[in-house]
């Protein structure tokens, strides 16, 4: 495996197998060709609405669109629509345009999917940032982490409320030159998100996920294995759950290739020291050739088992006093999060739930409360960047079997995509329908029935370390 190195940045760089050899992470705050100089970004006023327009890079000339932020409340609500924008398969490996908010310093937070239609599209999406840049790329699929090399619009102020800024480039680019293109045909009958379910696979294993993100890849895998099965069969039914599927496929295999980075990198580090206690292994050897440096090496020996031990000392004061504090985040976070949705801790982490009443008999539609109080729920937790959320939809025995399984998912889908809009980390949401198995109350009575349909968010992750 091949691992290149940039020197002035000491960032370590993706290696991929042959078949994406070309894949490579960027990290340079050197604004790039495709760009076309740098990027003009925003420091929004609180209440005005500031009005922005787009304008196409060299990769997509015609383009066009304009867009509105207004920043109220600590978050800025971002509303653009877009025209003249090839169909992003013509470009290469992609299969989605995604909306980037770019930051002072570089970074792109992924403000969601355009979905077009002869070319046109429009998205609201909402974000903490006050100060920020917007583009548009050309992406494999929807839960990417970084922008890719195609950049098709960028924006220009029209109206703003606000202070102009100059953002130098982006500090995290993908180049996929050498990901192989998904065949898509939109007049087919295979739905888009299989086909960005199987560019997420396909990134994940070039970036050796199945080594060092087993668990994650294996989910993602056996993932895309149920949606092409659902796709393949004569059933409608079955058939209707591809997208479902595939869109856990893609965020299971985002998840799968960056713990894949992160544990390359370590590797590599425990490769390196590994060799390191190797060779002064062997010069501790050639030192006991002699009596001096026998005793040498004995009172040596004995200061570093005197700082082990001090160290062992402090790592074991260091991982109480962060038990400690996790403990009293989780019981602060659980307290601010009882304000929005009933809220207790588990032994499976911190449960918030969306209570039965808010959702009727066979809907999967979050009703102006619901809404509101995931808004707030939304809010509150957006500042713990560890933070994981597995949301389980649940039912009461109304109807088959079958049916309650599809409704719960589809709860807990939309809870997913609420929250995912009010700007949580589409990556870190894991969504599973458990139907009428999980009751919380009796099903004989009314009152019963509404108490099962529900949905909960389980939470678990570091919760000490918050923006």
């Amino acid at each position: 495996m091949k691992v290149l190195r940039l020197v002035t940045l000491a960032v370590l760089v993706i290696g991929l197998p042959l078949p994406l050899a070309a894949q490579q992470l960027e990290r340079d705050v050197t604004a790039v060709s495709d760009v076309e100089g740098r990027l003009e970004g925003f420091s929004f006023q609180e209440g005005p609405v500031s009005t922005l327009e787009f304008h196409g890079t060299a990769i997509a000339l015609a383009a066009e669109g304009e867009g509105k932020v207004e920043f109220q409340e600590g978050r800025a609500r971002v509303d653009i629509s877009v025209r003249k924008l090839p169909d992003p398969w013509k470009l290469g490996p992609f299969s989605t345009y995604v909306l980037w908010a770019v930051t002072a310093d570089g970074r792109a937070n992924n403000l969601g999917s355009l979905e077009l239609r002869e070319g046109r599209g429009s998205l609201k999406a909402t974000t903490s940032l006050s100060q920020f840049g917007l583009i548009v790329s050309a992406e494999p699929h929807f839960s990417v982490t970084a922008p890719s090399k195609y950049l098709v619009l960028r924006n220009l102020g029209r109206r703003i409320r606000g202070q102009s800024m100059m953002i130098a480039g982006l500090t995290e680019r993908i180049d996929y030159a050498g990901l192989a293109a998904q065949p898509f045909d939109p007049g087919s009958k295979v739905p888009l998100d299989l086909v960005q379910a199987r560019y997420a696979l396909a990134i994940a294993r070039g970036a050796q996920a199945d080594k060092f993100a087993t668990d994650e890849f294996g989910q993602a895998e056996q993932l895309l294995v149920n949606a092409e099965a659902a796709q393949a069969s004569k059933k409608y039914k079955i058939r209707n759950t591809v997208p479902l599927l595939a869109r856990d496929a893609v965020q299971m295999g985002e998840d799968a290739r960056r713990k894949a980075v992160l544990g390359r990198q370590a590797a590599e580090v425990a490769a390196e020291a590994a060799a390191s206690a190797a060779r002064e292994e062997a010069a501790a050897v050639a030192a006991r050739q002699t009596a001096e440096e026998k005793a040498r090496l004995a009172a040596n020996i004995a200061l570093e088992e005197a700082k082990r031990r001090e160290m062992q000392t402090a790592e074991q004061a260091a991982r109480d006093a962060a038990l400690e504090a996790n403990r009293l985040a989780r019981a602060d976070l659980t307290a601010r999060l009882n304000r929005a949705l009933p809220t207790r801790q588990t032994e499976r982490g911190i449960v918030a739930e969306i209570a039965g009443v808010q959702f009727a008999i066979g809907a999967a539609t979050l009703n102006t409360d619901a809404r509101e109080a995931l808004a707030r729920f939304a809010g509150i937790v957006g500042v713990y960047p560890s933070l994981r959320f597995k949301v389980e939809g649940h039912t009461d025995n109304t109807g088959s079997y079958e049916t309650n399984q599809t409704l719960s998912f589809a709860r807990a889908i939309s809870v997913q995509d609420y929250l995912i809009g009010q700007g949580v980390d589409a990556s870190s949401i894991e969504t599973e329908g458990l139907g009428p198995d999980q009751p919380i109350a009796g099903n004989e009575t009314r009152e019963g029935r509404a108490r099962n349909r529900r949905v909960e968010i389980i939470l678990t992750g570091d919760l000490v370390t918050a923006h």
